[in-house]
């Protein structure tokens, strides 16, 4: 029978054998995702890649190192690729460079070759071909081989594929639990930008929506005394709490807009407020090296931003600091006493306007970020440390906190 060859560059490998088929082994490999070949055939698997949909966008992003991910992590996010084999035959041991060089044997019968990770391999291809794959980045493989019954890879293949269950996310769009959002998303259509379950087009996943809007949480957070740090730190958890209390949520319907254009402004308009500030020596400049800002790689599209439409830029400041920095308006929230109750709580509004929350960014914007700066500089430069921080989240309330005071003469 025919069969194709695909060589293969393994930082690390090891091989198991199965315990209840003879001859049939496993074998794990390491490769350095710059490394990862074409032609590894995608018979065997199910499902025709589609890498147009949010999650796969996010996927790419963190595999280039576009995201706030930490980089070199991707192999330890991501399952990689499970393929099955003919033949798996080491051809060149470990050089100068440290890696191990691999046959891939794959029998041309259909049966063979990636049986999970489709999607995945399109993400790696599409990153190699634009060199846009950092050196640090490796994806994991598992590999197959010694099968001799057609039905068991078709299994395989079938198993992994529908071994993942519905995400809670899915299952809250199909209760229209989250009818709410879209509501307050209608105008201007906002609502089409968000992918309110997994598979669907859009420009933000709607566990962010919750996140950014978990800011400003007052029943759970009402002073300086505690903080959304889980907002970013672990911000599927803010979804587990909009499952187990939506009405704490609802409350929050009159500043929803608000709330994401604020935090898209914030991303998008920091660099004003630093240099306005004069940056941490005084003389301003220099925005675009900071660690805590994102630039569009060259070559690469300007960023967007969701929510403020009409705007581009090369340059954005990253989710650790946006987060804590969006957090701390939610000192001008008030409950609004004259609204009917949302179960247990009456809705929110802003104290004076949502005006005075984009005066008070006008203001402290500068201050603020120079406050995360500092924290980050002075605790061991670590961005995502910082972003996790309840101690940066909490100077950064109260730095606001005093400039809103001292704005309105009552210190």
């Amino acid at each position: 029978m025919a069969s194709r060859v695909v060589q293969i560059a393994a930082k690390w490998s090891r091989r198991m054998q199965d315990p209840n088929f003879p001859g049939a082994e496993t074998h794990y490999m390491l490769v350095p995702a710059s490394e990862l070949p074409d032609g590894l055939p995608l018979d065997a698997n199910p499902r025709e890649p589609n890498v147009n949909r949010p999650v796969y966008r996010a996927v790419s992003r963190s595999l280039r190192q576009e995201d706030d991910s930490i980089p070199g992590s991707f192999h330890l996010k991501h399952r990689g690729l499970t393929l099955v084999a003919s033949a798996v035959v080491k051809s060149r041991e470990s050089g100068a460079d440290g890696l191990d060089f691999f046959e891939l044997h794959f029998a041309d019968d259909g049966v063979y070759g990636i049986v999970d990770g489709g999607h995945s391999y399109e993400i790696v291809r599409e990153a190699r071909k634009a060199g846009a794959i950092p050196d640090d980045e490796f994806i994991k493989l598992e590999i197959v081989t010694g099968l001799d019954t057609e039905s068991l890879v078709t299994d395989i293949a079938g198993g992994r594929n529908t071994s993942m269950q519905v995400q809670a996310k899915s299952l809250l769009d199909l209760n229209d639990e989250f009818q709410f959002l879209k509501d307050a998303l209608a105008a201007d259509d906002w609502a089409s930008r968000v992918a309110w379950h997994e598979g669907e087009d859009g420009d933000v996943d709607v566990v962010d929506v919750i996140a950014a809007i978990s800011c400003f949480d007052i029943a759970s957070y009402p002073d300086r005394s505690s903080h959304p740090v889980n907002a970013y730190r672990r911000k599927k958890s803010m979804l587990d709490r909009f499952q187990s209390d939506p009405d704490r949520y609802r409350r929050l319907s009159p500043i929803i807009r608000d709330v994401l254009k604020l935090h898209d402004w914030i991303a998008y308009d920091s660099e004003n407020r630093w240099q306005q500030a004069g940056g941490v020596s005084g003389s301003g400049g220099k925005y675009g090296r900071l660690e805590m800002v994102e630039s569009a790689k060259q070559g690469r599209p300007a960023f967007e931003f969701p929510f403020l439409p009409d705007l581009r830029s090369s340059k954005r400041l990253r989710r650790p600091a946006v987060f804590p920095i969006l957090a701390s308006f939610r000192l001008l929230l008030v409950s609004d006493d004259d609204a009917a109750p949302i179960g247990p709580y009456r809705p929110v509004k802003w104290r004076n306007g949502f005006g005075e929350a984009m005066d008070l960014w006008e203001t402290a914007g500068g201050q603020l970020l120079r406050t995360f700066y500092e924290h980050w500089d002075s605790t061991g430069r670590d961005l995502h440390a910082s972003g996790r921080s309840p101690a940066l989240w909490g100077s950064v309330y109260k730095e606001l906190a005093v400039i809103d005071a001292e704005s309105r003469g009552i210190i």
